[in-house]
């Protein structure tokens, strides 16, 4: 994690982790004054909670100021005007600003038909900018993709193509593009540096997930079943020596098919396994009375492995 040196006295004054704290406070000198000064003012700005981990703070803060202040983004990708502020936090009725975290960069606002509101042409409604399950900015986008939509406006998610016929609610009709952004001003935001460009993906891979948005699906924020291994039966005494082993319990990510492989590990009794690349292996504990540990290592189809154990009370000979 990357980090600069400002003054304790204006750390101070702002409500951070202990642990980002303490790496701004013990930062590396290298970065201008000015620079440091629109990092603090980032993560002044930021009215959410920022999840920091394996991310760079510097590109953090400094995203957080260009999206916060310089872009205003949260004006246009947000559900609106009357949800953008929360109650008694609207600066515009002369108000101390707070703005509201539940619609803070979802997106949903809705800016009407275009290009004619009284013509069969599609809404355009901004984009949910908050990062998804996978924790990249903008539903799952990686930063070339990112980058190369700010610098082009290419639609990546495609919801408006060009009318090929008739106009209907769902197209652009020419000379307008449905390859393109409309209404988003990315010829301006293109024409930033590469490091502005990194720093605005970083802070909205940094923000909470909120569901809803065009284009979106259902659970957008919700993380899939993990890769987990259930080693079974738990807290069993046998009094014969053959058992089954069960290993069907565990879980897979994506729901693709997962390998099994049952072992012993140091300390614990031998035992005979029949089947120890399957689900539900056969054993037959030969060691005499004591308690046999079983171990369960599955891999599902993307290399992701999780470990499990169960202990056996085996009450024979």
């Amino acid at each position: 994690m990357n980090s600069f040196s400002i003054p304790l006295a204006a750390i101070a004054k702002i409500a951070l982790p202990v642990f980002l704290f303490s790496a701004l406070a013990t930062a590396q000198q290298g970065l201008d004054a000015e620079t440091q000064a629109k990092i603090l003012k980032g993560y002044q700005a930021a009215p959410v909670p920022l999840n920091l981990t394996g991310r760079d703070a510097t590109l953090v803060g400094l995203g957080s100021y260009i999206v916060n202040y310089v872009g205003e983004c949260n004006g246009c990708h947000s559900a609106g005007p009357p949800t953008e502020y929360v109650v008694g936090g609207n600066p515009f009725l002369g108000q101390k600003i707070k703005v509201n975290p539940v619609t803070y960069l979802g997106g949903t606002r809705d800016f009407g038909a275009f290009p004619d509101p009284a013509g069969p042409f599609p809404h355009i409604v901004s984009r949910n900018l908050t990062p998804d399950k996978t924790g990249r900015a903008a539903g799952g986008m990686k930063l070339d993709e990112f980058v190369t939509l700010m610098r082009t406006g290419v639609d990546l998610d495609k919801l408006h193509p060009t009318c090929k016929g008739a106009p209907d609610t769902k197209c652009i009709p020419a000379p307008f593009s449905g390859e393109l952004l409309q209404i988003m001003p990315w010829p301006a935001y293109g024409n930033m540096t590469d490091r502005d460009l990194q720093s605005i993906y970083e802070y909205l891979s940094a923000i909470p997930c909120i569901e809803g948005g065009p284009g979106e699906p259902a659970n957008r924020c919700v993380l899939g079943p993990k890769t987990t291994a259930v080693a079974g039966p738990k807290n069993t005494t046998a009094f014969s020596k053959w058992l089954q082993l069960d290993g069907s319990q565990s879980t897979t990510t994506g729901g693709g098919a997962l390998t099994y492989q049952w072992s012993i590990p140091a300390g614990s009794p031998t035992a005979g396994i029949s089947g120890a690349n399957s689900a539900k292996p056969n054993v037959q504990l030969g060691g005499g009375g004591g308690l046999y540990t079983f171990l369960l290592t599955v891999t599902d189809s993307s290399g992701n492995t999780s470990m499990d154990s169960t202990t056996i009370n085996y009450q024979g000979n």
